[in-house]
């Protein structure tokens, strides 16, 4: 749907943003991502995804990844204050009826704005766990090692063998009182947590020493069915079966748990207006579910819902199963994308090794190569940003040309991430970043009126380019696009652009330099002869040329962006 009109996804936060950030005017998000709505517009943006709207069980420091109540939109006084970190409920609803075009009368009625376009709105959804619970009553488990779940300590010796634990499982929202919903959550609903708080063996009652095993819950309460619980089937085959993350792990071979969370989706869908939603930490929940998720709300909500999902995986081996088990088996199967993790690993590794990486393996074993239509392509996200972990993040000198190669080239749906258009600054192990709006804006004109028509990709180890041909609806010329990893040096690439004896002019150069974003326009001293344009040969090829560590661009004389 989005890519039919070369759209554009803008990932609207990220980790390390403080409540009411100087970066958003010291405001909630909600409110800056309301007042940045037609902004967005302007610039090109078609959909918008929002992070978790429910609040975390850390309340308004919590990037919504904790869950614990799913139906606190910020409304209600538990784990801290009403609002959640990016707002209050109403905020929320100003924000997407701003980003849908509607604007709201003095009786309360909503109007739709004819000259606003509708940007889709995508939520953030975590169905695999839930945080922040009480105490609970004693449960039987099992000791399982954390690196391989299926070494279970059931043999005689030391920390083996059936126990029983107290857990953080409870989850009754006094302060809700059932509003939205009456389910309250215990031990029975969850298959398996690794921290507890009490721990009985052999008659003995005893503090947990915290963090070693995880915890798996072996019975359902007596008479339900099915009477043993386990992990679940198609999952991450990581750590022998990567179904528990954290906190408490939902158990979806519990007819009432799929019943409810089903429930909430419909509710959550049609209580805010989402067009769409990324579905979180989706290796870690049995893809089963996931289809039947979301074709549930498909049905309830009468909506096509645009679904991504997170995946986190090095090979497209693994996602192109994912997507056979969701979208193509089973009796109704649901359309769902992917994020090209794949591709996202190949530009991290571009951009330590510099001139050693070779550009031509850039989109080798990619969703962007092999499914683009199911690929959302990035260049960072909040999972690998600056400070998550050590040396996880794409390196700034490469983020132009990486955005240029999601962003001008023919195939996936390129996201943009919040710190690299609007700026960041230092917070914990996060390093400030600068703002790439000048030349992210450069990109997003030319992708809605230059990146269309057929593409011809050009690629050798230190340079890669591509041309897009126009000649289609929308298009208004042909346009060459070349990035160069190699430091210090311009370098060239011969490319055929069906145009003959035709001059391309040199629209910008875009790089880091001192720390901050160029966009080097018109006249490139460094490029010599080439320096403002150069000429195609009578077969339509020309040596285009790019400046070291840099994307430049040149579009065919006679026509310009608007």
């Amino acid at each position: 749907m989005s890519q039919a009109i070369n759209g554009v996804m803008f990932q609207y936060f990220h980790w390390f943003l403080d409540i009411d950030d100087v970066v958003q005017g010291n405001q909630p998000l909600w409110v800056f991502l309301k007042q940045q709505a037609d902004h967005l517009r302007d610039i090109g943006i078609d959909a918008v995804w929002i992070p978790p709207p429910t609040k975390g069980s850390s309340g308004t420091s919590s990037t919504g990844y904790d869950i614990h109540d799913p139906y606190d939109l910020g409304e209600f006084p538990q784990r801290g204050p009403g609002r959640s970190k990016y707002g209050t409920k109403q905020q929320l609803h100003e924000a997407i009826n701003a980003l849908h075009g509607y604007s709201q009368q003095a009786d309360g009625s909503l109007v739709k704005d004819p000259n606003k376009r509708y940007l889709q709105v995508i939520g953030d959804i975590v169905l695999n766990h839930r945080a922040g619970g009480d105490q609970d009553d004693y449960w039987q488990a099992v000791r399982v090692d954390k690196e391989d779940r299926n070494q279970e300590r059931w043999d005689p010796g030391f920390e083996s063998g059936l126990i029983e634990i107290k857990a953080y499982t409870s989850f009754t929202f006094p302060a809700r009182a059932g509003k939205h919903s009456s389910f309250t959550w215990s031990a029975r609903h969850f298959d398996s947590v690794d921290t507890a708080y009490k721990l009985k063996q052999n008659g003995l009652e005893f503090d947990e020493t915290g963090g070693k095993y995880i915890y798996r819950f072996i019975y359902n309460e007596q008479g339900f069915e099915p009477n043993l619980k386990n992990f679940e089937k198609w999952v991450s085959l990581e750590k022998g079966n990567y179904d528990y993350l954290q906190d408490c792990d939902l158990d979806y071979g519990r007819e009432d748990v799929r019943l409810e969370v089903k429930t909430w989706g419909t509710w959550l869908v049609d209580t805010i207006g989402l067009d769409g939603v990324r579905l979180d930490a989706v290796k870690h929940i049995t893809g089963g579910y996931i289809q039947e998720w979301l074709g549930h709300l498909r049905w309830k909500t009468g909506k096509p819902l645009f679904a991504v999902a997170e995946y986190i995986a090095g090979d497209t081996g693994t996602l192109h199963s994912y997507l056979t088990r969701v979208t193509a088996t089973d009796q109704f199967p649901q359309p769902v994308t992917l994020f090209d993790f794949p591709l996202w690993f190949h530009f991290k590794d571009a951009s330590k090794a510099g001139d050693s990486y070779d550009l031509r393996s850039l989109d080798h074993g990619t969703l962007m190569a092999e499914q683009p239509r199911c690929a959302v392509t990035f260049v960072e996200n909040h999972d690998y940003q600056f400070g998550r972990e050590y040396n996880s993040h794409v390196e700034e000198w490469f983020k132009p040309l990486a955005y240029a190669y999601i962003l001008l080239r023919d195939k996936g749906y390129p996201c943009l991430f919040f710190p690299d258009y609007y700026g960041s600054h230092d917070s914990g192990h996060h390093r400030a970043r600068p703002s790439g709006r000048n030349y992210l804006d450069l990109l997003l004109k030319l992708r809605k009126q230059f990146a269309l028509g057929e593409e011809r990709f050009y690629a050798n180890r230190n340079v890669a380019g591509w041309v897009r041909m126009g000649g289609v609806e929308g298009a208004r010329g042909a346009m060459a696009v070349v990035i160069n990893n190699g430091f210090g040096r311009v370098q060239a690439i011969r490319m055929n652009t069906g145009r003959f004896g035709k001059r391309f002019y040199h629209l910008a150069t875009l790089k880091l330099f001192n720390d901050k974003y160029v966009v080097a326009a018109g006249a490139y001293g460094v490029y010599g002869d080439k320096s403002d344009a150069l000429w195609t040969d009578s077969h339509g090829w020309a040596d285009f040329v790019a400046d070291g560590g840099s994307v430049s661009i040149w579009i065919e004389d006679g026509v310009g962006i608007t």
